[in-house]
């Protein structure tokens, strides 16, 4: 979820907290709204976590008085609104042609999860666009098609089999493929602990990505 929306919960309790309460059912509306009130703002301290501008506005908000907190909202609010939207470049053209158009929409929804905050989707997708290449680049090694033959290849049996092949990788790559893969297990999988993470990690993972294409392809 991102700021945005989790500071559009938060107004949403206070102003049903600023409601009287002369009701029992009007007392029961004030309890669940403090509740969502200490929820989102847990959500919003755990979401800004590596932002060096939000993250700190947000721990205050989390210690505030109720009657102080509309305005350390207005400061989160104009610094979210201020901020510019990715400005990496996500281009593809270098890209063999049978695959560019579905790593190009790939890598342009990578861009709507960064400038959406949606740090987990977008490195997961960054899995699948490694995916797709590297399933491209075993093809240019060996003329053989993983996709039809052995279609349920992971991205670490793919790795191993373009050594084999001789195809030289970034040393990296594997370590990258295991943390991407630890995502895409705590997203799927009920876990005890959710795998959250920061932006500065996604910043990371989806450079990476880019400049593994790049080494590829180019």
């Amino acid at each position: 979820m991102s700021v945005r929306h989790i500071v559009g919960d938060i107004q949403d309790a206070l102003r049903q907290l600023k409601s009287p309460a002369e009701s029992s059912f009007q007392h029961k509306r004030r309890e669940g709204a403090r509740m969502l009130l200490q929820g989102a703002l847990k959500r919003l301290v755990e979401s800004t976590k590596g932002d060096p501008a939000l993250h700190p506005l947000a721990l205050k908000l989390s210690e505030s008085r109720e009657e102080d907190m509309p305005r350390i909202l207005e400061q989160i609010a104009g610094n979210v609104s201020e901020r510019k939207e990715s400005t990496t470049n996500f281009s593809a053209h270098f890209v063999p042609a049978d695959v560019r158009d579905v790593i190009t929409v790939d890598l342009q929804e990578v861009q709507s999860c960064m400038n959406a905050q949606c740090y987990r989707s977008a490195m997961i997708l960054c899995g699948r666009v490694l995916e797709t290449a590297l399933h491209r680049k075993y093809f240019d090694a060996t003329g053989q098609d993983l996709l039809e033959k052995a279609p349920g290849t992971g991205l670490g049996n793919l790795i191993a089999k373009l050594a084999e092949k001789g195809v030289q990788l970034d040393p990296g790559l594997p370590n990258q493929i295991h943390l991407i893969n630890q995502v895409r297990v705590f997203s799927v999988h009920t876990k005890q602990q959710a795998f959250t993470p920061t932006k500065l990690q996604a910043e990371a993972i989806v450079l990476y990505t880019l400049d593994i294409l790049e080494k590829l392809f180019k």
